[in-house]
């Protein structure tokens, strides 16, 4: 048993020093979801002897999502908790959960679970084991209720690897593990997107940076409802970011 907290901090996968691990996790009314989410973060990276944290995001939730995480935060020394007055989105979500993390590696993920904690190790080891800037979870096995949000979703994928050339595969997951630096970076975009989260990867390929992909499955919403309420519109607006992209990763970047 170790007696160094420090040491303890620490330690990697396989008991092994390695990179602590910030898993960020923007919420909007997912007050049911997250004890369950907190616990299998923490067993999956307790089982891995990953060390690191989980901070959660209320971004503006209008039910008990708020106080769940200070409840959370207060049971777990490794949550931290941090909230935004009124809804902002997923970035900005990002941008928060960022700037109060600690790890030299960040991995996003949604608070539904629908990217199942039990595959954060899976990532890790791939990210620790080669020079990756990032590793992405794409979606190969799907249990996705809805099947035209599923559709909507999957062409949207296409769309962006052909009209970018991004030889991949589902570019558009956001169960995502970085370097710090890098998440940042990619964070720092000139335009404004409607939808950024759906173009993390393009941006990533077209700043240069090394992208690896891992299989996963994408599970059914555990429980409450998304967001996105009207699946066709949201990828009508999505859509209107393409040209957008276009022009500060092709164009811009080509100038």
């Amino acid at each position: 048993m170790d007696r160094d907290p420090a040491a303890a901090e620490n330690r990697g996968a396989g008991g092994r020093p390695g990179p602590t691990l910030s898993v960020v996790v923007p919420c909007l009314n997912e007050e049911k979801n997250l004890p369950l989410l907190v616990n299998r973060i923490n067993q999956a990276m307790g089982s891995a002897a990953i060390p690191g944290e989980i901070v959660l995001v209320d971004d503006g939730s209008r039910d008990q999502t708020g106080p769940v995480i200070d409840m959370l935060s207060r049971q777990f020394q490794n949550i931290r908790a941090v909230h935004h007055a009124m809804n902002r989105g997923i970035v900005e979500g990002w941008r928060s959960g960022l700037a109060a993390s600690t790890g030299d590696l960040v991995l996003t993920t949604d608070a539904d679970l629908q990217y199942a904690p039990e595959d954060i190790p899976a990532l890790y080891r791939e990210m620790t084991s080669e020079e990756w800037d990032l590793v992405q979870g794409w979606r190969r096995d799907r249990e996705e209720a809805d099947r035209m949000r599923d559709a909507l979703s999957v062409g949207l994928s296409k769309i962006l690897q052909w009209i970018f050339s991004l030889h991949l595969q589902d570019v558009k997951s956001g169960f995502i593990v970085y370097r710090r630096d890098v998440f940042k970076d990619i964070l720092d975009f000139r335009q404004s997107y409607f939808s950024f989260q759906s173009l993390v990867t393009v941006a990533a390929h077209f700043k240069g940076y090394r992208i690896r992909q891992v299989p996963i499955t994408f599970h059914r919403r555990n429980a409450g409802e998304s967001f996105i309420r009207r699946p066709l519109v949201f990828s009508l607006k999505a859509a209107t970011d393409l040209p957008k992209a276009f022009y500060e990763y092709r164009i811009r970047k080509r100038r």
